[in-house]
């Protein structure tokens, strides 16, 4: 796919002012912000060139999304935490992702679920705790209890899923 510089200008203004929006709401400056976009837009660019690749966003939604996984990575290796009542951004589908269809945050089923497994759910995916830790956190008797009350809590999430139109049209 070539692309030419009119095109690569007004995709940039187009997509960088939300991503550099996300990334600051996330908790990073500017200058994060440009370099994060920066590798997105080479990340674009070069998928083309994979047979298996076919993007079903738009360019700015697929721009924006990959900015702010660039930006968890960052603070993964930079072993930053970010916290999911704080971030919400980075939790919810971006807007423009399927124009077609209504969107639906993740966060929204993750709190279904309740605090408690929210919480949980936290302390495993993203303080990446063992499940010794988070039942001694959490008051379970063993690691076990521990692992058996996050599989409820995934379960209870997957159910508020199953319940959607759009999944029952891609199940369908």
């Amino acid at each position: 796919m070539q692309h030419d510089e009119q095109w690569l200008t007004a995709l940039y203004r187009e997509s960088f002012p939300q991503a550099a929006r996300a990334i600051q709401q996330l908790g990073g400056d500017m200058d994060t912000a440009k370099d994060l976009f920066h590798d997105a837009v080479i990340i674009y660019l070069e998928k083309p060139g994979n047979s298996s690749f076919q993007i079903d966003t738009s360019a700015k939604a697929y721009l924006v999304g990959i900015t702010k996984i660039l930006w968890y990575k960052k603070c993964r290796t930079e072993h930053k935490h970010i916290s999911i009542d704080d971030n919400e951004t980075f939790a919810s589908i971006p807007d423009d992702l399927h124009p077609d269809k209504e969107d639906i945050p993740v966060l929204q089923y993750l709190r279904t679920a309740g605090k408690k497994c929210m919480d949980l759910l936290q302390a495993f995916y993203y303080e990446h705790l063992t499940m010794e830790q988070i039942a001694t956190v959490f008051n379970y008797k063993t690691g076990r209890s521990a692992t058996v009350q996050k599989h409820k809590c995934l379960e209870k999430v997957r159910e508020q899923v199953k319940q959607t139109e759009a999944y029952a049209e891609r199940v369908a």
